[in-house]
C-alpha cells in the first residue's frame, strides 16, 4: 500500500503513526515542515531512509505546499493519506480532500470543540477557519483522536456514519526505554514536559512544590522541559531566574526547541513526570475545551514512551490503562507528602515503576495495531 502522512508540528505524535504503518510492505511518504523534519531526523536516526520525505521549502507558502502534496498524492496514487496535524488553511485542506475521491483520508483532531462551536468576533480569519473546519467535518469520513477519553465526545458530535479511531500520541518500544534516574533515596527528578503555557499547565503548583521541598530539605530537581511560550512564559522565565534555593533545584531551557536527544535524556532520568494540567481551557479561537474530554495533554504520551510514574490533578481524565501508575493530587501539599513518603520507601517506588512499565506495555506497536485493525491490518487496507 502507498501511505502518505502529513505533519507540521507534532513530530512526536506522528512518529507512532509512521511506525504503525511501517510493516515492511507499505510504501510511506512523509510530508512535513523543516522544523519538524529536523526532529524526525533525530527520531529516525537509523532508518529514515526507509521513507520518502517531502519537506516544505522555507520560501514555499503553506498553500503552495498543499498543492504540491495534492499533486504528489494523485501522481503516486496513494491509497491512504493520514493528516496528523491541521492547524491552519482548513479550507484548502478540505478542498484537497474533496478531490481525493479514490483515497482513504484520516484526519486527527487535537481540539474537538473548535470544529463544532463558534465564538463570535470581529475577526474574518476566525470565521474562515470555522467554515474550513466545518467543511473538513463534512468531507472527511474517518477521524482520529489521541486519547480514549476523547472518542465518545467526538463521536457524539459527528454526523452518523463517520468513524473515530484512537491512535495514541506515542507507542512503547522497550528497546528504546532507558531508566537512568538516580536512586530514589539519593535524589528525585521531577519533569514537567512541554511548552511553559498557562493555557495548558498551572506552573504556580510547580513553584509551590519547589518551596515545600526546600523547606523540608528534600533533594529534588524540577525541570521545565520545553520553551517559554508567550508573555506568560517570559514572566515564568523571570521567576525561574529569581529562585535561589539550597536543597531543591529548578532546571529550565532558554531556547525555542529542546532537541529530541536532550528531551529523551531528561525524560530517561526522570523519577516522576508531573502534569499540573489545567482542566478548563481556551486554545482555539475562543472556544472552551476540557482536558481529558475534548483535548488531551501531550505529556501523557511522554509517560507512555518512557514508562514513568506520574502525578496529575484529581479531576483529569486519562486512559484506563494509565490509571494504576499515577498519583492524583488536590494541592501541592498533597504531592509534597507523597514524594516525602516515596523518598523514604524505595520499595514503593519500585512498585510504581513496575506498574508504569505494565501500563506502557498496553501501547506497543502490536497492541495499538490490534485495537485499530481497520487502519493497520493489511487485509483491511
Amino acid at each position: 500500500m502507498k501511505i502518505g502522512i502529513f505533519e507540521t508540528e507534532h513530530f512526536e505524535g506522528s512518529y507512532p503513526v509512521i511506525k504503525l504503518f511501517d510493516n515492511n510492505i507499505n510504501d510511506i511518504t512523509v510530508f512535513t515542515y523543516s522544523n519538524a523534519y529536523k526532529q524526525f531526523q533525530h527520531l529516525f536516526a537509523t532508518d529514515q531512509d526507509k521513507y520518502k520525505w517531502i519537506v516544505k521549502p522555507d520560501k514555499r507558502s503553506k498553500y503552495g505546499f498543499i498543492r504540491d502534496m495534492f499533486r504528489e498524492i494523485r501522481k503516486r496514487k496513494m491509497n491512504v493519506v493520514y493528516l496528523n496535524t491541521i492547524s491552519d488553511n482548513f479550507f484548502f485542506y478540505a478542498i484537497m480532500i474533496f478531490f481525493l475521491r479514490n483515497t482513504r483520508v484520516i484526519v486527527t483532531i487535537h481540539s474537538i470543540n473548535s470544529y463544532f462551536e463558534y465564538k463570535k468576533s470581529f475577526s474574518l480569519r476566525r470565521m474562515i477557519r470555522y467554515i474550513g473546519r466545518k467543511m473538513l467535518v463534512s468531507f472527511v469520513k474517518e477521524f482520529n483522536v489521541v486519547s480514549m477519553t476523547m472518542v465518545s465526545h467526538l463521536q457524539h458530535k459527528l454526523p452518523a456514519g463517520k468513524k473515530v479511531h484512537c491512535v495514541p500520541g506515542a507507542v512503547f518500544e522497550e528497546t528504546f526505554c532507558i531508566q537512568a534516574q538516580p536512586g530514589i533515596r539519593e535524589h528525585i527528578n521531577i519533569v514537567i514536559p512541554g511548552s511553559v503555557d498557562d493555557r495548558r499547565r498551572n506552573y504556580e503548583h510547580a513553584f509551590m512544590l519547589l518551596h515545600l521541598f526546600e523547606r523540608e530539605k528534600t533533594p529534588v530537581t524540577i525541570t521545565f522541559l520545553g520553551r517559554f511560550y508567550s508573555d506568560y512564559g517570559k514572566l515564568i522565565l523571570e521567576k525561574c531566574k529569581a529562585e535561589q534555593l539550597e536543597y531543591a533545584h529548578l532546571n529550565y531551557y532558554e531556547y525555542d526547541t529542546v532537541d529530541q536527544p536532550e528531551f529523551d535524556r531528561v525524560m530517561n532520568e526522570a523519577s516522576f513526570v508531573f502534569i499540573p494540567s489545567v482542566i478548563n481551557t481556551i486554545i482555539e479561537d475562543g472556544v472552551a475545551d476540557v482536558y481529558g474530554t475534548s483535548i488531551s495533554s501531550g505529556n501523557l504520551f511522554d509517560i507512555i514512551k518512557h514508562a514513568k510514574p506520574f502525578i496529575i490533578p484529581e479531576q483529569l481524565q486519562i486512559d484506563p490503562f494509565l490509571e494504576h501508575s499515577c498519583y492524583r493530587y488536590k494541592t501541592a501539599e498533597d504531592i509534597a507528602v507523597f514524594i516525602s513518603f516515596i523518598h523514604k520507601n524505595e520499595g514503593s517506588y519500585i512498585s510504581l515503576q513496575q506498574r508504569a512499565l505494565e501500563a506502557s506495555q498496553n501501547y506497543t506497536i502490536e497492541k495499538v495495531r490490534e485495537r485499530n485493525a481497520s487502519l493497520f491490518d493489511i487485509k483491511q487496507l
